[in-house]
């Protein structure tokens, strides 16, 4: 709108010197902005409240079974955001037309004064300056000579750049959710749940043969329970691990402290609780939480460490500490086994042929869980993909209407390198160039962004029941790199085919 406005001064001068007052000139391009405003306000809210939901929640379907889904109008954040782009809009449009009417018609119905060069900072570094070519120093200046437009496209291009890194850091960081819970804290292969009402000789004799088995090369005897832990007015529900023998856990369950992520080992009398747990509790290492199983037993317990855990939340306890402080006896209901390297198809033989014995009620095998929750993480690609071709548009609008902004205010200036005989690619070059540079610096600082972006994300949509280590891989930099570059190229190409159409008679012909 800055840009219509100031294109149509000889107008705005001309309606001036008829008599025109200043409220019928201004509501010509408020009512221009308004239309256009609405118009885009109504379709960015189907595509807000229609599309965009719609997308979510198909993912949602491949992980969930979920039935019933309808996509409606809020009409309070529509009108909230239409409020808010409206102000920004029609408060740009109001006060560049102002900013025009404040000169003369005579003014007014001449073209617009070029800014004045100043001398750079760093025409002050002849070390640099002197090595630069013409073409470069006058790349150089004409950057810090239209300062809306050098800050506009960074920004651009730095907006561009973090949603794409923000789109892979996303993926990244819930796809790193796998490996980190199930490869850094918890290492076996399969929970077996064993049924209730059989003696400790039973569940003794039959831990015996799964040990004797070719195909496991380790059995550990836990009592897992769900309890309570409550501090103060909070509380949540967590899953509280006994171990027959703690020195036994090593290489199935690390219970590695959050901050050192060394192995901590359980003392007497004292619990450990993971982290996300920890956080919302609000409790400290040395602090005390009381802990309420499922018969209402309430004991107080002192935390000894804090541990790293990433799904759900976790308890550990020895046994001589349960037995302590429970008053009951202990009594093994689930095992945790480590296999041999076996193929997928004989995991789920053993898995089968371990089902159908007696004193077994359940088995999780967690190669299959971690496939089942690969294919679901494949939803995500859409999320990739609408973030991906957000930043396209956002690079597109702001880049391709800049460019059109600068070729516009410099038409004489081009037309006129043209008639001193600059070829069409020396032309291009001279004004790409200036794109080019502030594309670097945009993509650079854009990189940064992302990265502090996802990580804001990531923190605003969190789960009580999931912590997020935000994570961005390497390759998901090169994508972001590559895919700003590509946008920009694409907003280069038009830019040369609109500079071969300079007219150079028309553009230096005298404006008196």
């Amino acid at each position: 709108m800055t840009r219509m406005v100031e294109e149509q001064r000889t107008q705005i001068g001309t309606l001036k010197a008829l008599g025109y007052n200043k409220f019928q000139i201004i509501s010509k391009y408020v009512i221009y902005a308004t239309l256009a405003t609405v118009i885009g306000g109504i379709l960015g809210m189907c595509v807000g409240f229609v599309l965009i939901p719609t997308i979510i929640f198909k993912m949602y379907q491949m992980m969930y079974q979920i039935s019933g889904f309808k996509a409606e109008f809020n009409m309070f954040y529509g009108m909230l955001g239409l409020g808010l782009i409206s102000i920004c809009i029609i408060g740009a449009t109001i006060y560049s037309a102002l900013k025009e009417l404040g000169n003369t018609p005579a003014t007014l119905m001449r073209p617009k004064s070029p800014k004045i060069g100043k001398r750079v900072l760093l025409e002050h570094i002849p070390f640099i300056w002197k090595r630069l070519s013409f073409t470069r120093k006058v790349t150089v200046r004409n950057i810090f000579r239209y300062k809306k437009r050098f800050l506009m496209t960074i920004i651009g291009i730095l907006g561009c750049t973090a949603l794409i890194v923000t789109g892979f850091g996303l993926k990244n960081t819930i796809k790193s959710i796998i490996p980190l819970e199930y490869e850094n804290v918890f290492n076996y292969d399969m929970q077996i749940t064993l049924k209730s009402g059989n003696d400790e000789n039973q569940k003794d004799k039959y831990i015996q043969e799964l040990k004797n088995k070719d195909e496991i090369e380790k059995v550990v005897s836990t009592y897992m329970t769900s309890v309570t832990a409550q501090k103060d007015d909070k509380s949540e529900s967590l899953i509280m691990i006994v171990p027959d023998d703690e020195n036994k856990l090593e290489g199935l369950i690390n219970i590695k402290d959050v901050k050192t992520k060394s192995q901590v080992s359980l003392k007497e009398n004292e619990i450990c609780i993971t982290d996300k747990v920890a956080q919302l509790l609000n409790v400290k290492q040395g602090d005390t939480v009381k802990i309420k199983d499922l018969d209402d037993n309430e004991i107080d317990v002192k935390v000894s460490n804090i541990v790293e855990n990433y799904v759900y939340h976790y308890a550990y306890m020895s046994k001589q500490t349960y037995q302590n402080l429970f008053k009951k006896d202990y009594s093994t209901n689930i095992l945790f086994t480590k296999n041999k390297e076996l193929s997928e198809e004989k995991i789920n033989e053993l898995s089968k042929a371990i089902m159908n014995d007696n004193e077994v009620s359940g088995v999780s095998v967690i190669s299959n869980l971690t496939s089942q929750i690969d294919n679901m993480m494949s939803s995500l690609n859409y999320v990739v993909i609408i973030l991906i071709v957000s930043a396209g548009l956002l690079a597109f609008v702001v880049l391709y209407n800049l460019q059109n902004v600068n070729i516009s205010e410099r038409i004489r200036e081009l037309a006129t390198i043209k008639v001193l005989g600059f070829y069409d690619k020396e032309v291009y070059s001279y004004v790409a160039r200036e794109i080019i540079l502030l594309t670097i610096i945009g993509t650079i600082l854009g990189l940064i962004g992302g990265y502090f972006l996802n990580a804001f994300i990531l923190k605003t949509c969190e789960i009580n029941m999931l912590r997020f280590k935000p994570t961005i891989e390497p390759i998901s930099y090169i994508y972001a790199i590559v895919l700003t570059t590509g946008f920009s190229i694409i907003v280069n190409i038009a830019t040369y085919f609109a500079l071969k159409k300079i007219d150079m008679i028309e553009s230096l012909k005298s404006v008196e």
